[in-house]
């Protein structure tokens, strides 16, 4: 799908606009993280994936907070 669209100023920055039917194509919604690349003439938008162990792998000794204590179970809970 191509789409035209026109670069406009965004506070201090420039932006363009992803028309509605390149979002849902590509299931972008306000929120979704994205990442840029600049490969010669051509500026790409990729939709940022994230997995659980990229994400775990970041964790360490340094970063990573105590248990909480949220008291006694309050429903049907099972523990």
């Amino acid at each position: 799908m191509v789409a035209k669209s026109q670069i406009c100023k965004y506070g201090s920055s420039l932006a363009d606009r992803i028309p509605k039917p390149i979002a849902e194509q590509r299931e972008v919604q306000e929120g979704s993280a994205v990442e840029m690349v600049s490969r010669g003439n051509h500026v790409i938008l990729r939709k940022k994936n994230y997995s659980l162990a990229d994400m775990l792998a970041t964790v360490t000794d340094e970063n990573l907070h105590p248990e909480v204590d949220t008291g006694p179970a309050q429903g049907n809970e099972a523990w």
